[in-house]
C-alpha cells in the first residue's frame, strides 16, 4: 500500500508549494504557509513512499520558481521573504531525510542473498 500514495504525497508537496509562493509576499501568507506546509510534512508518516515523496515535490517545485524566467524575472524574489521559503524547503527536506526509517538488520546467522 505504501508505493500507492507515493504520487499523492508528491502531488500533495507540489500544490502545497505553488500555493507558498503564490502567497508568500504577504507577512501574513508566509507565516500561512509556513505553518501550513510545516503541518503538513510532520502529519504525514515518515517513509520512503509518504512523508520524502512530498518533501521532493515540495523542494523541486520550489527550486524551479527559484530559477530565472525568459523574461529575466524570478517568481520567488530575492528579498528577506523570498529567503525565508528557500530556506523553509530546506528544513522540510532536512525533516523527511532525517526522520526516514532505518533498513532493517539482519540476523546473525543470516546469509546475505546474492542477487
Amino acid at each position: 500500500m505504501g508505493l500507492r500514495l507515493a504520487p499523492l504525497a508528491l502531488l500533495a508537496g507540489i500544490a502545497v508549494a505553488v500555493g507558498t509562493v503564490a502567497v508568500y509576499q504577504w507577512w501574513w501568507g508566509l507565516v500561512l504557509a509556513g505553518a501550513a506546509v510545516l503541518a503538513l510534512v510532520l502529519a504525514t508518516p515518515p517513509g520512503w513512499a509518504t512523508r520524502l515523496p512530498l518533501a521532493l515535490g515540495f523542494v523541486g517545485t520550489v527550486g524551479l520558481t527559484a530559477v530565472p524566467r525568459g523574461e529575466g524575472d524570478y517568481l520567488i524574489a530575492s528579498t528577506a521573504q523570498g529567503y525565508a521559503v528557500l530556506g523553509l524547503a530546506l528544513v522540510v527536506l532536512c525533516i523527511a531525510v532525517a526522520t526516514l526509517p532505518r533498513p532493517a538488520r539482519r540476523q546473525s546467522g543470516e546469509k546475505p542473498r546474492s542477487g
